[in-house]
Order: C-alpha cells, then sequence, then structure tokens
C-alpha cells in the first residue's frame, strides 16, 4: 500500500513539473533554477523514513539536475550541489564505483563557478566526500589526494563551526582508513569536534554528533582489551541522537553494530553474558535487516554483516546448516556491495563452519578459494603500499605541511633546476677547485639523504614481504591443524597414513614460508636448514624420531623459493616412501641426503636408506610417484635409481640461469 501512495505522488509531482518546463523558450531562467531546488528537496525528503525510497530519489536528483541542464550556466554551484547528494554516503543510493563517477561529474561543475561566487567550505565538503568515496572503494591512494586538496583549501580557516567539521572529518577518515596508528589521531579529532557540537543545537548537528558517536564507537572497539563502559556509554549517546534522524541506514547501522557488542561483550556492571541480552542482542540484528528490507535498501555492507553475525550466533548455537546459509548470504552482499575483502574473509567462516559440520572435503575446498583470494587481495594491497605510505606522512602532518604535497610538481621543476646548476657548477669547477670540492661535498650529502630514504623504503617493503610470508605460513598451519583433527577421528590405518602424508607437503610447503620471513634473505631459502626442520618434522609426525639416524651431507646452499618448494615437496614424498618400505619391523637405519651445486647451473640431489633396498620403491602408480615425476619435469631434472646396501635415488636439475 505505502509503495502505491508513493508511486501515485510520484507521477503527479512528474506531470506538475513536466506542464511547468515542457516549454523551456518561455519559461525563464528563474523558474528553472526554483524547480531544480523544488526537485532536490524532494529528492532529499524521499531519504527520510517512512517515505524513504531509492528509487524516487534517484529520479528526482536526476529531474534537478536535467533543469540546470537545459542551460547549465544557471548555476553551477548547484549542479555541484546535486552531485553531491547525490554521492553523498549516508543517502547509500549508488555503489562506491558508481559515486565515485557521479563525484568527478559534478566536480567539473564546481570547478567552472565564478572565483566571486565560489563557496570555499562547499568545496571542502565536495572533495572531502569524494575522498570518502575512494577510501571506502579501496582506492586509499586517490582518497588521501582528494584529502590533502581539502584540508588545504581550508588551511588558514578561523570559524570555529568549520573547524568542528573539520576536526569531525578527520577523525571519521582516520579511524575508516584501518591503521591502527591511527587510532589515537582519529579519537582526539573526534572529542575536539565533539566539545564544539554537544553546545549547539542537538536537532540541527544530529548527523554531526551521530558520526562522531559512532566514530568513537569504532576507535574504542578496534582497540585490545577495551572498555566495555566506554563503549556502551557512546551507544547510549548514540541511541539518544537517532530520535532527530529519519535515515533508515542509519537506524539500521546502529541496531546492527549495538546487537554485535550485546552478544560479545557483557553490560556494564556484569561478568558474563546472560540469555536475555544475548536474546536482546540477536533481536537488535534482526530489527537491522528487517529496517533494510522494509525500505528495499541495496548494495550496502550493513546487511551482510549482520547476516555474519547471525551466522556467528547459528554456529555458537550448533546450528550449522543455517550458519552456512547466512555466511553464504553474507558474503553475497559484500560482493554485491563490492567490498572484495571482506567478502574473502567471509570464506574463513564458511570453510571453519564446514569443517565443524564434519566435511573437511568441502572446509579444504572453501579454504582453498579464502587462501587464493587473500593472498591476491595481500599482492594488489602491497603493490600500492609505498606510495600510500608516502601519502599518509602527508595526511598526518599539520597543514602547512600539507601544502608540500600539493605543490609536488612545482618541487619536481626546483629539483630539476638544481640539478642543472649542478652540472654548471662542474663545469666551473675546472677553473675553481676549492668551490667545486664545497659544492661536491653538499651533492655527496644530498645523496647520503637519498640513499637513506631508500633504504627506508627498501626496509618498507621488506617488512611488508616478511607479514605476507607470515600470513601464508599461518594459513597452512590452519590447514595442517585441519588435516591433524581430522586424522585423530580416522582409525582406517591407511586412511589415516594418507592424511598424514598430506598433512606433510602441506608442512613442506609452510617451513619454506616461515624460513622467509624469519631469515635475513627473502628471495632465497638456505637448504641445509630447511632440510633438516622438514626432515625432523617428518620423523616427528610417524614418531619414529629415535629410530631414524639422519645424514645431510651438504654445505649451505642457498636457492630462490621456486627451486626450494619443489625440492623440498620431493625429499618429503622420497621420506614417506623409505620410512613405509625401507626399515620393516620398526628396524632402525640411516637416511643421507645430498645437495650441491654444480657448473653450469646444475643442482644434483642424493637421497640414500641403508634399508632393505626395496626395487622400484618409487616407480608405482601412486599420487606420490606421480607427484615426484611431475616436479622432477618442473626442474627440468632427470632421476635414476640404484640398489646397493638399500636404496639410492639421484636427480640432476637444470636450473634457469
Amino acid at each position: 500500500m505505502r509503495n502505491i501512495i508513493t508511486l501515485f505522488i510520484f507521477l503527479l509531482y512528474s506531470v506538475f513539473c513536466f506542464s511547468q518546463s515542457v516549454l523551456p523558450k518561455e519559461t525563464s531562467n528563474t523558474k528553472l533554477q526554483k524547480l531544480s531546488i523544488e526537485a532536490y528537496n524532494k529528492a532529499l525528503w524521499f531519504q527520510d523514513m517512512p517515505q524513504y525510497n531509492e528509487d524516487s530519489t534517484a529520479y528526482y536528483f536526476t529531474y534537478a539536475e536535467d533543469l540546470l541542464n537545459y542551460n547549465q550556466s544557471l548555476n553551477y554551484q548547484q549542479l555541484a550541489k546535486i552531485y553531491l547528494a547525490k554521492c553523498n554516503y549516508i543517502s547509500k543510493v549508488y555503489d562506491y564505483n558508481k559515486m565515485d563517477s557521479i563525484a568527478k561529474i559534478g566536480y567539473n561543475f564546481l570547478e567552472k563557478v565564478k572565483p566571486d561566487e565560489l563557496n570555499i567550505e562547499f568545496r571542502y565538503d565536495y572533495l572531502f566526500n569524494w575522498a570518502k568515496i575512494n577510501l571506502e572503494k579501496g582506492d586509499t591512494e586517490k582518497g588521501l589526494e582528494l584529502l590533502n586538496k581539502a584540508l588545504q583549501l581550508v588551511k588558514d580557516n578561523d570559524d570555529p563551526a568549520l573547524e568542528a567539521k573539520i576536526s569531525r572529518d578527520k577523525g571519521v577518515f582516520y579511524s575508516r582508513q584501518r591503521l591502527q596508528n591511527e587510532e589515537k589521531l582519529a579519537l582526539i579529532n573526534f572529542q575536539k569536534s565533539l566539545n564544539y557540537f554537544k553546545n549547539q543545537n542537538q536537532i540541527k548537528n544530529a548527523i554531526s554528533i551521530y558520526l562522531i558517536e559512532r566514530g568513537i564507537i569504532s576507535c574504542y572497539v578496534k582497540q585490545p582489551n577495551y572498555s566495555a563502559d566506554s563503549v556502551y556509554y557512546h551507544y547510549d549517546k548514540l541511541r539518544n541522537i537517532l530520535k532527530y534522524i529519519q535515515n533508515p541506514n542509519l537506524h539500521a547501522f546502529y541496531l546492527c553494530t549495538y546487537g554485535r557488542e550485546l552478544i560479545t561483550t557483557p553490560k556494564p556492571g556484569t561478568q558474563s553474558i546472560s540469555k536475555n541480552q544475548y536474546q536482546e542482542g540477536k533481536n537488535n540484528i534482526i530489527q537491522a535487516l528487517s529496517i533494510l528490507q522494509k525500505y528495499n535498501i541495496k548494495n550496502n555492507t550493513i546487511e551482510p554483516y549482520c547476516y555474519g553475525l547471525l551466522a556467528d550466533l547459528d554456529l555458537k548455537d550448533e546450528k550449522l546448516n543455517s550458519a552456512i546459509v547466512n555466511y553464504r548470504k553474507a558474503r553475497t552482499g559484500y560482493l554485491n556491495a563490492n567490498s572484495r575483502y571482506a567478502a574473502g574473509d567471509i570464506l574463513g567462516y564458511i570453510s571453519r563452519a564446514y569443517e565443524k559440520k564434519g566435511d573437511l572435503k568441502m572446509a579444504l575446498k572453501i579454504f582453498g578459494q579464502y587462501y587464493e583470494e587473500s593472498v591476491k587481495y595481500e599482492r594488489e594491497t602491497n603493490q600500492r603500499s609505498l606510495r600510500e605510505s608516502e601519502l599518509q606522512i602527508d595526511v598526518l602532518k599539520q597543514d602547512k605541511e600539507l601544502e608540500e604535497k600539493q605543490n609536488q610538481v612545482f618541487i619536481y621543476a626546483v629539483i630539476l633546476g638544481v640539478i642543472v646548476i649542478i652540472l654548471g657548477l662542474l663545469f666551473w669547477s675546472f677553473r675553481n677547485k676549492q668551490e667545486t670540492n664545497k659544492k661536491l661535498e653538499n651533492i655527496n650529502n644530498d645523496l647520503a639523504d637519498k640513499n637513506n630514504l631508500l633504504d627506508k623504503r627498501n626496509a618498507d617493503n621488506e617488512l611488508l614481504m616478511r607479514e605476507i610470508h607470515h600470513r601464508v605460513k599461518n594459513n597452512l598451519e590452519i590447514v595442517s591443524g585441519l588435516l591433524a583433527l581430522q586424522s585423530a577421528q580416522i582409525t582406517d590405518v591407511d586412511t589415516k597414513e594418507a592424511i598424514i602424508e598430506g598433512q606433510n607437503r602441506v608442512n613442506s610447503i609452510g617451513i619454506v614460508h616461515q624460513k622467509l620471513y624469519q631469515g635475513t634473505q627473502l628471495g632465497a631459502i638456505e637448504m641445509k636448514d630447511y632440510m633438516l626442520n622438514l626432515s625432523e618434522s617428518i620423523l616427528d609426525s610417524f614418531g619414529i624420531e629415535d629410530r631414524i639416524t639422519l645424514s645431510l651431507e651438504m654445505d649451505k646452499l642457498d636457492l630462490d623459493i621456486d627451486t626450494a618448494i619443489p625440492l623440498g615437496l620431493i625429499i618429503n614424498e622420497l621420506f614417506t616412501n623409505a620410512i613405509k618400505y625401507a626399515f620393516p619391523n620398526h628396524e632402525n637405519g640411516t637416511i643421507t641426503i645430498q645437495l650441491e651445486k654444480q657448473p653450469n647451473h646444475n643442482l644434483y640431489l642424493n637421497f640414500a636408506d641403508n634399508g632393505v633396498g626395496k626395487s622400484g620403491e618409487i616407480k608405482g602408480t601412486g599420487f606420490g610417484s606421480q607427484l615426484i615425476n611431475l616436479l622432477t619435469r618442473q626442474l627440468n631434472g632427470k632421476m635414476e635409481e640404484t640398489y646397493q646396501n638399500g636404496t639410492a635415488i639421484s636427480f640432476n636439475f637444470k636450473l634457469k640461469g
């Protein structure tokens, strides 16, 4: 019924507006402007409850724009105002990629505004909202550049109201960057802004106060061992200000996040979460979803977040099928909202739900997807990390320092000029040796500074790469742990051995990444230490470390990761075969591994045992045999077996030059 009434009002208003503007030659510019403002206000009206309607909002924004586009020179600033309202993050009418495109078009109108008509505060608002759109969609670099530009506009501001708004916006941006070292700075800015707004008209400034309280909560929750008293205090403040706000998105966000707090943290004065508190939290989350569904709000991150929380509750209540369904709804929602990182994270939760259900095959399959998406996201993130870190330093500086970033092109020109001058001085040095020495000393100092900067960037890059290897190693440990849990529940000997072998293969790769992030070189593995750790791990997994003696006949040898991982897998398979076949009846024995680098990029590997010398040890059709043959071809190698006082298997690999 509500939708029918809304549609009827919408049609009547459309007919009226059309009748007023159908004859453009007879319609005055003032009339067009008035109609555009009426349509703009109508679009804002449809963003509030109970008449909230995304389609109507989009229509009236477009209609307001079209009226002015008939004669764009009427009011470029009004056109920009329409576009700012279109892409304002509160409305959630568009996804972030579309909002970014809309913001760019609107800013082109804003740049056409005459200097004497330009509203600096509005220009600041526009740039800041555009910066926030790019931050939310994952383009941190562009977001930081736009924030720099916005702050530069108001660097000489002395208006307390505008200063409070700037502090609020800085707090929002810093907290949304998800950088732990900026949370303190975000809180400082939030508190500075709140000190101003709490003494102003609460109704008029309701949105600003809401954003500040929400930002403060976000900063507190991110802190380890945060104070529940402080969080619940600010949720009370948030609930009180919501009575002045009619946007359903903000109500849904409050209910969702407050529900999360209720199901995870005891209320002040209590030691644990009671059944009533638990149910209250769940009811809040369900109520948030009902608001979104009632007003048909799509492509936002609130809905998938709610489904993720409900899935967590299902998992806790052992409703595993329901948990998987809700996690999948959460992933679909995040993908629709173009939130790739959150969508990838959900795969990890789905994998754990299947593992808890006992479906290890599906758990490993989903975990494989999670691992692939995580690595891809990390790789894309790290490609931008150094450029973004430089911009982050600029954003955290005072406004005068931010001016240097805006004048970057000018600085580059100055540097080029200095280089030309230095070349001139070098030529002149043939006539004045003493002056040349002084100039050369200055140049050496400059070069030393540049080398120090380069060293710092390299160190930052190295730290990022170590973090990637650390995460990969941790993820592989999770897979290994899943296999260990499954093997512990299996009584069939053959199946149990197969799972242990799979676990050892995963461990062989995990040790490589462990060595990379712990070692001094990020691109190479020291093979003797790696072989020792790998062999001991395999012996320990079979519980025979006291029966088998290990002999490593090799000097220290560094190999790249693309060679080390296949070699490790080959050694793993050979070790497993030797343990299973070379020493029957729990006999003691010795396993010898020889590895050396030969001329012309050749690599020689020999694996020998003094066991019973079973012929055709790795010539079977099993997975292990196939894997060894595949890896040997991958390393461009040849394999040879000999049987004398046991079994010896040697390899000659031709490494890439």
